[in-house]
């Protein structure tokens, strides 16, 4: 009886000889709270502690009209940069490196390295919910996905559609809730300076509806990118993913500037799955210039090939090609051509082109935009929009290939911010 009324005080005891012993505790050099309504009814918040050695951040969606429903956790991590260093680690929530051909998706765990963003063309707005894992799409899949809106892959994760009232480039996710996005219809090739010090590794587990539940987690997942620059001017990548008891797949890039021309690239994969061992090639271009600037990439594969981000598919992808065009007329004025096509092994086509023209006035600027599917007359669109900044800021640089990714109206009105 004696023992039991005394441990209460060794416990206090221990405790204050702890609290002597501890550093000072001292106030965070930064404190941050942002947040985004993108609908009537939902606003995402993040909120981010900064020092000089890193920042500790999380971010949750909660519902503004509701007081009953529980906010969302959408993600959580502490990232630590190395001094004297391009080197980070972060621990918690991450999205993985997808390199020249792979996927990215939105994981738990640990991630290292000097290469911390993912290529442009992936859409990585972090409030878009994902139904199943959280795969994130490039723009060019969530695009060829709005043609067939009753795959799984339309349904779980983000599509493509165009804002009638402004013309912007809208992603809507698995609970109909959509935002603007800006992200190429094709990424530019990344040059690695001499050496091997862009590298980027991973582990952990993968999201599961994601900003739909908040700490759903799937299989374990694993990736590594490294990217060297050799010599003779050659950028060569190795890139390697794999989810526990699904697939792993592995491959090499590889990509050189070839004088005034441009930049080639091409890229080769191997995976192994339980439907077999699949293989996929992907070849591409591109030139940048004053006057006119192309982009083109190709992408072929076999009918067993899988990813991280293609797994559960009745009808894979045989091949897929996307072309981008842009002739900058005069000063201020700009012509571009975006085309993509894609064939599935069962033989199914989706064909979409698009031209856009656009002219700096003032301040603002005037562009006219068509789109039409090939693919036996799915839709077409036009818009005409005017844009003009308020303030005194200056304008950013237009890019020399001025995209319009060819979209159809929205069955239902746009809900989100646009």
């Amino acid at each position: 009886m004696t023992g039991s009324i005394r441990w209460p005080w060794y416990v206090l005891a221990a405790w204050l000889v702890a609290g002597c012993a501890a550093p000072a505790v001292r106030a965070p050099e930064s404190v941050a709270l942002k947040t985004r309504t993108f609908s009537a009814a939902y606003s995402s918040f993040n909120a981010q502690v900064l020092s000089d050695a890193g920042a500790l951040d999380t971010s949750f969606r909660a519902s503004l009209t509701r007081p009953e429903e529980m906010a969302t956790r959408l993600e959580s991590a502490y990232t630590y940069r190395f001094a004297d260093s391009h080197e980070q680690l972060r621990v918690g929530d991450s999205v993985s490196s997808s390199g020249m051909w792979g996927s990215a998706v939105r994981y738990g765990g640990m991630q290292y390295g000097t290469r911390t963003t993912t290529r442009s063309d992936v859409i990585t707005t972090p409030d878009l919910a994902t139904g199943g894992l959280a795969v994130l799409p490039t723009v060019a899949d969530a695009l060829l996905m709005t043609g067939d809106p009753g795959s799984s892959l339309s349904q779980n994760n983000p599509s493509v559609t165009r804002a009638w009232r402004t013309g912007d480039l809208i992603a809507r996710d698995a609970l109909g809730r959509s935002m603007a996005i800006d992200a190429p219809l094709i990424a530019s090739t990344r040059l690695a300076e001499p050496g091997c010090s862009d590298v980027s590794v991973g582990a952990g587990r993968v999201r599961r509806d994601y900003a739909i539940t908040s700490n759903q987690y799937g299989p374990t997942f694993a990736n590594t990118t490294v990217t060297c620059g050799l010599p003779l001017g050659f950028t060569v990548e190795g890139h390697g993913e794999y989810l526990a008891d699904s697939v792993t797949a592995v491959g090499i890039g590889v990509a050189r500037r070839l004088g005034s021309l441009g930049v080639a690239s091409l890229a080769y994969a191997s995976s192994q799955a339980d439907i077999g061992t699949g293989w996929f090639a992907k070849l591409g271009f591109e030139r940048q210039g004053d006057l006119f600037s192309i982009a083109l990439r190709s992408r072929l594969q076999s009918r067993e090939f899988r990813s991280v981000g293609a797994l559960n598919t009745d009808d894979p992808i045989m091949q897929r090609d996307l072309a981008s065009v842009g002739v900058n007329v005069i000063d201020g004025a700009r012509l571009s051509v975006a085309y993509a096509t894609q064939v599935t092994w069962s033989r199914e086509r989706m064909n979409f082109i698009a031209l856009q023209q656009s002219l700096n006035m003032g301040r603002g600027s005037l562009s006219m935009s068509a789109g039409h599917s090939l693919a036996d007359n799915f839709g077409s669109s036009v818009f005409l929009s005017y844009k003009r900044p308020f303030g005194f800021g200056v304008r950013a640089a237009p890019s020399l290939i001025d995209e319009f990714i060819p979209l159809f109206p929205a069955t239902s009105s746009d809900d989100g911010i646009e």
